[in-house]
């Protein structure tokens, strides 16, 4: 379920293009003018253990000094596994699976560890739209032991010419079509398994605030950052 609106965000001046812009707010299409702090109170407001509600800037607008972000509000359900069970709280299924380099890649292996499993494919365009961010995410815990796959149904040969491409910093695992079908029907899907192998939190989208920037749309990392604190 998608809800069109316009964000705004009072601030102080600054430059866009050859612009400078002196006004910005959030403010939904009918709602009332917010804040940043006062939106990400009203989201928060809408979650439960069913859903949430995240924001998604779709573009932006110039109205004199004042900068649009036009966005749209996503009702998110709660990422759930191929038997309609809420994956946070899960013992992460076991698989026996190998990374792009022929490696073996299992629970097992990875004992111990933190994990964080992003499931993607390479024609999915959010999984593409959000990758600069989660690479942003593997950099800032580059001296953790935290680790990242990235697991697709995609064969091999599709993940590497994908590579050629785009770039993308978590470890590859192609060719899992079975565990793919048996953890999600939406993409992208991020869980985050703490050390004992319990999947914490499990999350299919990235919200965004600001405005695209040359590297895709400008997604607020915060969220994820806090989920990886929690796992370690």
């Amino acid at each position: 379920m998608f809800f069109t609106g316009f964000v705004f965000n009072k601030a102080n001046a600054q430059t866009t293009g050859n612009a400078i812009t002196s006004l910005v707010f959030y403010k939904s299409e009918k709602g009332p003018i917010w804040t940043r702090k006062q939106l990400d109170s009203f989201l928060l407001s809408k979650n439960n253990n069913r859903y949430k509600l995240i924001s998604r800037v779709t573009g932006t607008e110039q109205n004199g000094d004042t900068l649009f972000y036009k966005i749209n509000l996503i009702l998110d359900p709660a990422p759930v596994d191929g038997n309609n069970k809420i994956l946070a709280g899960q013992q992460l299924p076991d698989f026996n699976l190998y990374d792009i380099n022929g490696n073996p890649v299992s629970p097992d292996k990875l004992k111990g560890k933190p994990l964080v499993i992003n499931f993607w494919f390479a024609e999915c365009g959010p999984c593409i739209q959000e990758m600069p961010a989660l690479n942003a995410i593997k950099q800032k815990f580059k001296d953790s032991d935290v680790v990242f796959l990235a697991i697709t149904f995609d064969k091999k040969a599709t993940v590497q010419s994908f590579l050629k491409k785009y770039t993308f910093d978590f470890t590859p695992v192609p060719n899992a079509v079975a565990y793919c079908e048996s953890m999600t029907g939406i993409f992208p899907l991020t869980l985050f398994i703490d050390r004992s192998g319990i999947i914490k939190i499990a999350d299919h989208y990235m919200p965004s605030y600001g405005p695209n920037n040359k590297e895709g749309i400008n997604f607020d990392i915060s969220g994820f950052v806090k989920n990886i604190e929690a796992i370690q």
